[in-house]
């Protein structure tokens, strides 16, 4: 747990957790906002759909945003088998999807300067393989240096 009144810019994926398990995270690290960065905000794990997801959080306090801008296109994903794959769509996503989606990443910094406490979310448990770790890694270039990045 941290103080709650540092900026904190949070990451979470929902693989392997409950929906229970996964807001329990949240409440526990205090968050106060949920950026969906997924391109279509559907899940076949029970609770993860965007409008079951929004319900979920609200009921806790925790407000939802979904950014599709930020999402990766399934047909990208598919054969992603290796690491070298995934660097291959990390560069490409740097290069031509950050470089051009400036407003939604200032559209996170500012919930994160008036919230404090903001978590991208996508499936992936872990952030390397995932591409909320660019987005955070991007903000964290572009905010104050008194921004933390925790990857829950």
């Amino acid at each position: 747990m941290t103080d709650k009144s540092s900026m904190i810019l949070f990451t979470i994926g929902y693989e392997g957790k409950d929906i229970e398990e996964y807001v329990q995270v949240l409440e526990e690290n205090m968050v106060k906002v949920v950026v969906d960065v997924r391109r279509n905000p559907i899940s076949r794990k029970y609770g993860f759909s965007k409008t079951r997801m929004r319900e979920m959080l609200a009921s806790e306090g925790i407000d939802y945003m979904h950014i599709p801008k930020l999402g990766i296109e399934s047909v990208r994903r598919r054969s992603l088998k290796t690491r070298a794959d995934y660097n291959a769509l990390f560069l490409w996503y740097e290069n031509e999807v950050l470089e051009k989606e400036k407003v939604a990443l200032e559209e996170i910094i500012n919930r994160i300067t008036s919230e404090k406490r903001v978590a991208l979310t996508c499936f992936e448990a872990d952030p390397t393989l995932c591409h909320r770790s660019k987005i955070s890694k991007k903000i964290s270039e572009i905010a104050s240096a008194s921004l933390k990045l925790i990857h829950l």
